[in-house]
């Protein structure tokens, strides 16, 4: 296939916010058809999509780290608060 559009269009943008999803194997096939589709035809989408790859095998290879009490706990309290806000900001239509 001959690359026919611009790379950066707007075809790619829509491609990168659904390649998450189409690496979980979480689209519907017609999608999933289109997103292959592109990919066939933009190297450059392809070179982001295998280094998206990379990147999550990396980072699945890490060791969560364990944390002690009083950093556990500043944590859940900073979680708190964090759902607190969000939670006010839903509410207040923010």
């Amino acid at each position: 296939m001959s690359h026919e559009h611009e790379h950066g269009s707007r075809q790619c943008r829509e491609i990168f916010q659904r390649l998450s999803e189409y690496m979980d194997g979480e689209l519907d096939p017609d999608l999933c058809n289109r997103l292959q589709g592109h990919l066939d035809d933009c190297p450059p989408c392809v070179a982001f999509l295998e280094s998206l790859r990379r990147t999550v095998r990396l980072v699945g290879s890490l060791e969560a780290p364990v944390l002690d009490g009083d950093a556990r706990r500043r944590v859940n309290e900073d979680y708190r608060r964090l759902k607190e806000q969000l939670s006010g900001e839903d509410s207040t239509g923010a």
